[in-house]
């Protein structure tokens, strides 16, 4: 048996500070896993937007964008073998990821992209 190879994820989706959705439910069980897995929230919310109230924000597309910057100045947007996509929080974001997703697969031609695709219900 061959031994696993090193994955690094990305990992663009919500988070919440009750409850686990989004990258607060993948990131443990990615790294319990063995995954290297580096987050960037689309929204923080104080619980999942199910309950009858929440509080928090969603992020515009430029924190993300901006997050995403401080890892390549800094070198360490290379070597993601994953970008996993869940709750945006906005149409802008969609395209925020879509340009990181861009960038990452200059770098890594084989990046595998992982969308969850998350949609609202407005609890109907």
């Amino acid at each position: 048996m061959s031994a696993p190879s090193f994955t690094r994820v990305l990992s663009i989706q919500s988070h919440v500070v009750s409850g686990y959705v989004g990258n607060r439910a993948a990131t443990f069980p990615l790294q319990l896993l063995g995954h290297e897995v580096d987050v960037i929230n689309t929204v923080q919310f104080s619980n999942h937007t199910g309950y009858n109230q929440f509080h928090g924000q969603r992020f515009p597309a430029e924190h993300i964008l901006d997050l995403f910057a401080g890892l390549q100045i800094n070198g360490l947007d290379t070597g993601y073998t994953h970008l996993l996509c869940g709750y945006m929080g906005n149409s802008d974001n969609v395209r925020a990821v879509e340009s990181i997703a861009k960038v990452l697969q200059v770098t890594n031609p084989g990046l595998r992209f992982v969308l969850d695709p998350v949609l609202g219900d407005d609890g109907a």
